[in-house]
């Protein structure tokens, strides 16, 4: 499903084999690839067991990389995450929008999940990946979530939260495709704040802040300003009077939460670089070089010499 080297190979892995240990306890785990162990789920626990253990992503919301999807302010931004992720750590697997971009009515999106060589996904990493969207967007606080098997030539299949698909046979349900749909008033906004006194810390300060909180927003001069409660002109001029730019602000921020997320031993490079908000994993060391004078390689090793690998999975 995904390939090695980023948060989602070893994290997953590891919460699919607690999940099946701890629930399915004659299924074994250890040294087997997850398709295999996903496939003896369905085969004894039927397919909805696959899709619960999907959706035990919810038990890893402190994670550093679970928490940067789980911030985006709307349900679109949360799968949007998602899709970034999955470019970020080269898997082999994609999520990808079918139809409109931004669906007419703001409450739902279809999902296709691909095979970049063209070949097939088997129906349980289908299902299991779409059990974990669905608990991403539910940790988001984006529910009640609703998911159906879209088609061409017959009604939608309903299988979240309740449904029962054909997964077998010829009138088999295609499962490569999914509906995903929330309520209106899913997700939190933007935030803003209000006007700030004499008394209040400096544009810069508090403009690094509102980075911090969502490192993975598009942030721009305008977004930024906004949620400042304050004019872009305004913005710029108090920047520019304290000395800094919006753009050196911003990176300067991603470079500095770069530097903490690198002692995270759960953490990837490529894992800290998501999180950070950086474009890819280039331009993340490039930047941390610029701020360091090193590569962020060089301070994980002296943080995590050879012989001492990060663990693997989560550490709670």
């Amino acid at each position: 499903m995904i390939q090695p080297g980023t948060m989602t190979s070893p994290t997953l892995s590891a919460m699919l084999e607690t999940g099946v240990a701890s629930a399915h306890p004659t299924i074994p785990v250890q040294g087997r690839d997850k398709v295999a162990i996903l496939e003896d789920v369905m085969a004894l626990h039927g397919w909805r067991a696959v899709l619960e253990l999907g959706r035990q992503m919810q038990v890893l919301r402190g994670h550093p990389v679970v928490a940067a999807l789980i911030a985006a302010p709307t349900p679109g931004a949360v799968l949007t995450r998602w899709m970034s992720l999955e470019h970020f750590g080269h898997s082999r697997h994609r999520t990808e929008r079918v139809g409109e971009e931004i669906p007419n009515d703001g409450l739902h999106m279809t999902l296709r999940h691909v095979a970049l060589d063209g070949g097939a996904i088997a129906t349980v990493n289908d299902i299991f990946i779409w059990g974990l969207l669905v608990a991403l967007l539910e940790a988001a606080g984006m529910g009640p979530i609703t998911a159906a098997f879209p088609s061409r030539d017959k009604p939608a299949v309903d299988f979240y939260p309740a449904g029962e698909p054909t997964l077998s046979g010829p009138r088999r349900t295609p499962t490569d495709t999914v509906t995903l749909r929330w309520p209106p008033d899913a997700g939190p906004g933007t935030p803003t704040e209000p006007p700030a006194n004499d008394d209040a810390p400096s544009v810069r300060v508090r403009l690094a802040a509102r980075f911090r909180a969502d490192l993975l927003t598009p942030w721009t001069v305008d977004r930024a300003a906004h949620s400042l409660a304050l004019s872009p002109r305004s913005l710029q001029r108090a920047l520019t009077h304290e000395g800094g730019t919006f753009s050196k602000t911003l990176q300067r921020t991603r470079v500095e939460a770069a530097d903490l997320l690198l002692r995270d031993p759960r953490l990837s490079l490529t894992d800290v670089a998501f999180c950070a908000g950086f474009a890819d994993h280039a331009h993340f060391t490039r930047s941390f070089r610029r701020y360091f004078d090193v590569p962020p390689s060089a301070l994980r090793e002296i943080l995590f010499p050879s012989g001492s690998p990060p663990p693997r999975g989560p550490t709670s």
